[in-house]
């Protein structure tokens, strides 16, 4: 009988790094990929919150614009009534 085993045992055997290798790969893969969707979930949540941070300034922005507009405006006003006190005087 030789030494070589034959039959399924056999090639277990003989195939047992490359096995061990393979189911490796398939864990380290599977790892990566839980990884990668984790990571993509945040992204997509920190994106959503970056999108409502830049309504926010764009609507700051605005009200910024309307209260310099007010302002100027009053400052028109007030120009206008200290120049006709001043021709009162």
């Amino acid at each position: 009988m030789p030494d070589t085993p034959h039959g399924l045992l056999g090639l277990i055997q003989s195939g047992w790094t490359q096995i061990m290798a393979i189911v490796g790969i398939i864990w380290w893969s599977r790892k990566i990929d839980l990884r990668t969707k984790d990571h993509a979930d945040r992204l997509d949540r920190h994106e959503a919150r970056l999108r409502g941070i830049e309504q926010q300034a764009q609507a700051q922005a605005i009200l910024q614009a309307r209260i310099e507009e007010a302002l100027s405006g009053i400052k028109i006003t007030l120009d206008r009534i200290y120049s006709q006190i001043h021709e009162r005087k």
